[in-house]
């Protein structure tokens, strides 16, 4: 039950845009799109968990350091 004065459908949105631009920010997105490319293109493979991805691009960085804020 929606109390009165909340707009549903907008506070729904808002948490989705929140939501997509927290999952971007802090590169989760990252992830999601490495197991779509393995979904699509190496279907036979079984992908990295999260932490094995996530070691392997920080190590990359470690390896290939470019300009980046931080």
């Amino acid at each position: 039950m929606a109390r009165p004065g909340v707009d549903v459908p907008v506070a729904r949105r808002v948490w989705r845009g929140l939501r997509w631009y927290l999952h971007g920010v802090t590169g989760e997105s990252r992830y999601e799109a490495y197991l779509d490319h393995e979904r699509r293109t190496h279907p036979d493979r079984t992908p990295l968990s999260r932490s094995e991805f996530w070691r392997g691009v920080h190590a990359d960085q470690d390896r290939n350091p470019q300009g980046r804020c931080c």
